[in-house]
């Protein structure tokens, strides 16, 4: 129980702590300052304990189909919003209010979804399981390590030391999240039959289970699917390439202005 506890959490806080770290990145690149960051945590905050104490109405709404639509919807307004930065935080002089729009709407959408999850886990699941300590302390335990490896990530990326080489592979690793992000909205409409489910192209469960912790923890880094369809395949192929033809076509505009 505290394993699985862990697993679950960790996975929810990563995507978050690792678009956090990339941003904060940005953020001190471009010196747009952390105001956002605390807008974003506030405002995020507050939606996820919306989202959680109203989510006997989102899940019945549409068919009962509201809690996947709507999981969906904030995954496409994230990539949205990453593309509106990636336009912005290669602009001379930078426009640190659109900046700072851009990373707080991102933080809060993601923070919204993922602590939603979170609240929602640990009140059904210590429910149910009638070790509700158990449960809280397996959450805060990847609570801790999410956030930690996002630290981590932060550090790592000022110590590459250039400017630019901090840029390419922020935006770099922003990119590969966002491409996964999107396999997860396919994942969700699929389940809700949104999308007609398709033929798997290929089958690694066999080596890398889903449900297992490596699996898991790539399912948040890079929307890991062992058997992914067509769906999958496109949209992280619509996440990954639109930020980097975007990413390479402002690049040219300003290094030639």
């Amino acid at each position: 129980m505290l394993l699985d506890a862990v697993v679950i959490v960790l996975r929810e806080v990563l995507e978050a702590a690792l678009l956090i770290s990339l941003l904060l990145a940005l953020s001190r690149l471009t010196e747009t300052g952390i105001r956002w960051l605390l807008v974003a945590f506030a405002s995020g905050g507050l939606a996820a304990l919306g989202y959680a104490a109203n989510i006997a109405v989102i899940s019945e709404s549409f068919d009962y189909a509201g809690q996947e639509l709507l999981n969906a919807s904030l995954q496409g307004v994230i990539w949205l919003a990453v593309l509106g930065l990636f336009i912005f935080s290669q602009r001379r002089p930078y426009q640190h209010q659109v900046l700072a729009l851009f990373m707080a709407l991102t933080v809060a959408l993601a923070l919204a979804r993922e602590l939603s999850e979170i609240l929602l886990y640990v009140q059904s699941y210590g429910e149910v399981s009638g070790n509700m300590p158990t449960v809280l302390a397996g959450a805060l335990i990847g609570l801790v390590t999410g956030s930690s490896i996002g630290v981590l990530m932060y550090f790592s990326l000022l110590w590459l030391g250039q400017p630019r080489i901090i840029s390419n592979v922020a935006h770099g690793f922003l990119a590969v999240v966002i491409g996964g992000i999107l396999t997860q909205s396919v994942s969700l409409l699929e389940q809700v039959d949104y999308l007609p489910a398709l033929a798997p192209l290929w089958d690694s469960s066999s080596w890398l289970p889903e449900r297992s912790l490596a699996g898991q923890l790539l399912y948040a880094l890079l929307g890991y699917e062992a058997t992914p369809s067509a769906w999958h395949l496109a949209a992280y192929l619509l996440g990954l390439g639109s930020l980097a033809a975007v990413f390479f076509w402002q690049r040219r505009i300003w290094s030639c202005a």
